[in-house]
């Protein structure tokens, strides 16, 4: 069974390169893509991911936001923080909001992949070497 991941940054270029990267590995389905916080919580309510990429930093609602939307929603899926900027306070402020792991964006890819496998199986921790909590 494939882990759906919906990536949420509103840049486009990583959106892409993150997609592309995901599309090799055969038990992941990227389900959706938003370019800002209110579409990743709407996109998450309808399409029911397991896993969402959350950047941080995005315009209108952040990700900090959206993914205490989420989680105070209810909905089921682990959030995963990406980020450019990884100094402490961003990373307390990801774990205070729910997220369930933290990811500069500059990790290495494998390192995000067992991030995303570790999330579809409800394991913790989640981030590798910058995690939550």
């Amino acid at each position: 069974m494939a882990v759906k991941v919906l990536i949420a940054d509103d840049d486009h270029v990583y959106r892409s390169f993150i997609r592309r990267l995901l599309a090799r590995d055969t038990d992941v389905d990227v389900v959706g893509e938003a370019t800002d916080g209110e579409q990743a919580v709407s996109l998450s309510e309808r399409l029911k991911p397991d896993v969402v990429l959350m950047d941080l930093d995005m315009p209108g609602v952040d990700g900090l936001e959206a993914t205490r939307r989420l989680k105070e929603g209810g909905g089921r899926a682990r959030v995963i923080m990406v980020s450019n900027l990884g100094d402490e306070a961003c990373r307390q402020a990801a774990a205070r909001c729910g997220a369930d792991g933290f990811f500069l964006k500059s990790a290495e890819i494998s390192h995000l992949m067992s991030a995303i496998r570790q999330g579809f199986q409800r394991r913790k921790p989640l981030g590798y070497p910058e995690t939550c909590g």
